[in-house]
């Protein structure tokens, strides 16, 4: 898929969930669909749309969400919302993330893993480690995290955009509530960003870039 398809089907989502969701929700939505949907078949929205419907208000309205996701997909171009991560995007585009970003990754990375129960994380980082597989990630990234997870090395990542850095912090997640169920997820992710918080509080700004 190339930058201007992306573009285009991105515009989509937005179009099709602004109704329902808050701007700040909204951007969160389209990182994860970008992160693991967009180079899925349609069919798969209805499980997008189950992703981020995980309050009582949102889950009553998924029939209406993934509706109005469909009609969205199925409109003309130029009858699409603006991208709204374009302009955020091209000012990324050349410059790599500050080193407080990527050691607030390598952070909150390493502090989820340790809220995977121990009966559960050797799984949990097979499914994490065939995930990464399937996503569009730069090979020095990949390699990184291929060797945490499937060597139980220290996480150290190479100068990276930091809307990739977010999108793996997504797709943990998104493994985290398969495997623990979205209750257990969050919590550890409280959990994990205020270990980060409290044990490197410079950290704070590059962390909440990453949320």
């Amino acid at each position: 898929m190339n930058a201007q398809e992306l573009s285009e089907k991105r515009r989509a989502i937005y179009t099709g969930l602004k109704p329902f969701l808050p701007r700040e929700d909204l951007l969160q939505a389209l990182s994860h669909w970008e992160a693991n949907y967009a180079d899925r078949p349609r069919f798969t929205l209805q499980r997008f749309v189950a992703d981020i419907c995980r309050d009582d208000v949102l889950r009553g309205r998924r029939s209406d969400i993934l509706l109005s996701l469909v009609q969205a997909m199925n409109m003309p171009v130029a009858s699409l919302l603006p991208d709204p991560l374009h302009d955020k995007q091209l000012a990324r585009a050349d410059g790599p993330v500050s080193a407080s970003t990527s050691a607030a990754f390598c952070a909150l990375m390493e502090a989820l893993m340790t809220r995977v129960p121990l009966q559960t994380r050797h799984s949990f980082r097979l499914d994490l480690l065939s995930s990464l597989s399937r996503r569009h990630l730069p090979p020095a990234l990949l390699g990184a995290m291929q060797s945490w997870l499937g060597n139980d090395q220290p996480l150290k990542v190479p100068a990276a955009q930091e809307t990739l850095l977010q999108s793996l912090v997504n797709r943990t997640y998104v493994v985290l509530c398969e495997r623990l169920g979205p209750v257990a997820a969050d919590k550890a992710l409280v959990e994990a960003v205020r270990t980060v918080q409290a044990a490197h509080p410079d950290m704070d700004k590059a962390l909440n870039g990453l949320l």
